[in-house]
């Protein structure tokens, strides 16, 4: 047809294509099937009901026309978008400042004396709860931007890591648990000739954290992990953060819930597994293989025609009885992840690698991830089976090689010992001690598991609802089998809220994105959640700050007591609270029990000293504080056990100063006996 013949009004078909710079191609509707999707994705239909199907390809680079710069949109298109207000664009960059630039201030007017049973919060200076505030503020306004940015959203969790979890390590100038620095001490005696020491503990039995820090601190020549113990605990829960934000990603998708799903993590993580540890490690590890099951290997069973569910036999037909369509479920092949080979294969990989290093790194982390893997193996709900049986027999492996002899004598920590307090009696029930403060952070330590597994049910329900899947709470749920089954002890019930937190609290973030979409105005109410979530957990992770505070002056006279020590002498605390084992450990210090009774000297000062006989014993301020605070005692105990001791020619002060003090054992004379002091306070003579 040509341009005489044409209707009137029909447009010309050669002036068309002159005037928009495209190229016209006619394909028949049923274009070959050979054809590639990149090719497919080139044709467009074009206009016209009664015309065969005409698509346009573009022409690559710049169109000719008046103003050189290319076609109009087509119609309906996103126009550009407009520019952000400079609340948006500047407010959390400065809030995140503001908050860093206050925590020196926190520092610098925040009196530690002054610590009672309500711990760090009571004491803490206005500068470091104003921190706090702002950091919250950063997240929230930059959460509500019209376009949030991920760099500020990251930077954003950071500084409320730091003012949050960190706060203790501002405000506080040496790492504040006291495990961490027995854990340094075991680093210690590794990095001496490379050989766990035996008979001295049982966590020497899966050393690998403790070589690992030896390995690192000799590379750095250096001979103290001051600084790392400090830092650690914020450092190890950023990288935790990670693992659930990637988590998150995975199981809520979209832009904002996955870092909702972090700061919440954050914000109940009070039970305070993050210092420098095997255990912290080993969550980082066990995060990271779950990250990869839910993540690039997850999959969803799968019905024959690709439809996800249990397929009904004909439309309209009624749903298949419930236990068949679990024996369909069970018995339909998952389907296959859409990865190259090459990028799985590097994904098995890693996976295995921290399976295997899992094995030697803790007890009970192992256990945890196997039995999480099994169950999304049994639903078919990620691709990679083999790595049950990677991870099994690594650990069975360990067991018979390295730690054969303490499950040996041990086995009972696996089967449960009926004259052993359970975990729940020895983690919660025998902890319910001290003044009023202490027994207000000990509820709210119990108030806050309930709460975070209500809102997980409650976020199990609405994934039920969008997705059909229960997965989720069984992974929680699994690590509380743990305690049922086993009698670990009072760690064991923290550990297992630990395993279980990070999938809570995304279950959680579920459940409040559903309570949010009903109203927006229900956003206010979680920011201002918010605000009270973080400082609480100041207040739930501080409350034990009174004698686990460590200053410099501990780690000092620790460190002067273990130098001034003969070699093969006996360096104990009064009581296990303080950098008492920083040094020395497996010479001096071999954690023995001394005697019936006498783990602890300060449970039976003078009947345990006159059985164990200590060369040194060290005194600190917090041993004081954890008897006024906790145990009951009255001020100045501490005191008057260390001038009964040196008064009956026992000991000697070889340093003093306040509540600190270094005793050293004097040596008897020969054919008389020091006198033991009696509990009273007299001196009795020897037998």
């Amino acid at each position: 047809m040509t341009s005489e013949t044409r209707r009137t009004g029909e447009p010309d078909p050669s002036a068309r294509s002159r005037a928009t710079g495209t190229e016209t191609a006619v394909a028949a509707s049923a274009r070959p099937a050979e054809a590639s999707p990149s090719e497919r994705t080139q044709y467009l239909p074009a206009p016209g009901p009664d015309s065969p199907t005409t698509a346009v390809r573009p022409r690559q680079g710049p169109l000719p026309g008046p103003a050189g710069d290319g076609p109009p949109p087509p119609p309906g298109a996103p126009g550009p978008a407009e520019p952000l207000s400079p609340l948006w664009i500047w407010g959390a960059p400065v809030l995140a400042v503001l908050a860093v630039l206050l925590l020196p201030l926190a520092a610098a007017t925040t009196d530690l004396s002054d610590m009672d049973g309500w711990g760090l919060a009571a004491v803490l200076s206005p500068f470091g709860w104003l921190a706090v505030a702002l950091a919250v503020a950063c997240c929230v306004v930059e959460l509500w931007s019209p376009r949030p940015r991920i760099p500020m959203l990251g930077a954003a969790t950071g500084v409320l890591i730091l003012c949050s979890t960190g706060m203790p390590s501002v405000v506080q100038p040496q790492a504040r648990f006291t495990t961490a620095w027995l854990i340094s001490g075991f680093v210690d005696a590794v990095a001496g000739n490379g050989v766990p020491p035996t008979g001295v503990d049982a966590r020497f039995y899966w050393p690998a954290f403790f070589a690992q820090w030896a390995w690192f601190r000799d590379a750095a020549g250096a001979d103290q992990l001051d600084t790392i113990l400090r830092w650690y605990p914020p450092a190890v829960v950023a990288v935790w953060a990670i693992g659930v934000y990637a988590l998150a990603r995975s199981m809520l998708g979209g832009t904002r819930a996955p870092w909702v799903a972090a700061w919440l993590f954050v914000g109940l993580n009070w039970i305070e597994q993050d210092y420098f540890s095997p255990q912290a490690t080993a969550i980082v590890l066990l995060l990271t293989v779950l990250t990869f099951a839910l993540g690039p290997l997850a999959t969803r069973r799968v019905d024959n025609a690709g439809v996800p569910g249990w397929p009904r036999p004909h439309r309209g037909a009624p749903p298949l009885p419930r236990w068949r369509r679990w024996l369909i479920s069970a018995m339909t092949p998952p389907n296959v992840p859409t990865l190259p080979a090459r990028q799985l294969l590097l994904i098995y990989f890693c996976a295995s690698l921290c399976l295997i290093a899992l094995a030697p790194t803790h007890q009970l982390t192992p256990f945890a991830i196997i039995g999480q893997l099994v169950v999304l193996a049994v639903v078919g709900r990620f691709r990679g089976r083999g790595l049950v049986i990677v991870a099994t027999f690594a650990v069975i492996v360990f067991i018979l090689i390295s730690a054969r002899d303490f499950w040996l004598t041990q086995i009972t920590m696996i089967t449960g010992a009926s004259g052993d307090a359970g975990a729940i009696e020895a983690g919660f029930f025998e902890r319910l001690q001290g003044d009023q403060g202490q027994l207000a952070v000990k509820l709210l330590r119990a108030v806050m598991p309930v709460l975070t597994w209500l809102l997980a049910i409650a976020g199990a329900w609405v994934y039920w609802k969008r997705r059909r899947d229960l997965v989720p709470i069984a992974l929680a749920g699994i690590p509380m089998a743990m305690a049922v089954v086993q009698s670990y002890g009072g760690e064991l019930l923290f550990r297992v809220i630990l395993y279980g937190l990070p999938i809570l609290t995304i279950l959680a973030v579920d459940a409040l994105r559903a309570f949010a979409r009903v109203d927006r105005k229900r956003e206010y109410l979680l920011a201002g959640g918010m605000l009270v979530l973080f400082p609480m957990l100041i207040l739930i992770r501080g409350g034990n700050d009174a004698y686990l505070d460590v200053t410099t002056e501990d780690v000092q006279m620790t460190r002067q007591a273990y130098a001034e020590a003969a070699p093969g002498s006996t360096v104990q605390p009064l009581a296990t609270v303080g950098p008492y084992a920083v040094e020395g450990v497996g010479e001096h210090n071999n954690m023995a029990s001394g005697g019936e009774g006498c783990a602890i000297l300060a449970a039976d000062p003078f009947r345990c000293i006159d059985l164990v006989q200590p060369d040194t014993l060290l005194f600190y301020q917090s041993i004081e504080k954890q008897g006024t605070v906790l145990n009951g005692e009255p001020e100045g105990w501490t005191l008057a056990i260390r001038e009964q001791l040196i008064a009956s020619g026992q000991y000697r002060a070889t340093y003093e100063n306040g509540f600190n003090a270094i005793l050293v054992r004097n040596e008897p004379a020969p054919g008389a006996p020091a006198p033991a002091p009696a509990p009273g306070g007299e001196e009795v003579p020897a037998p």
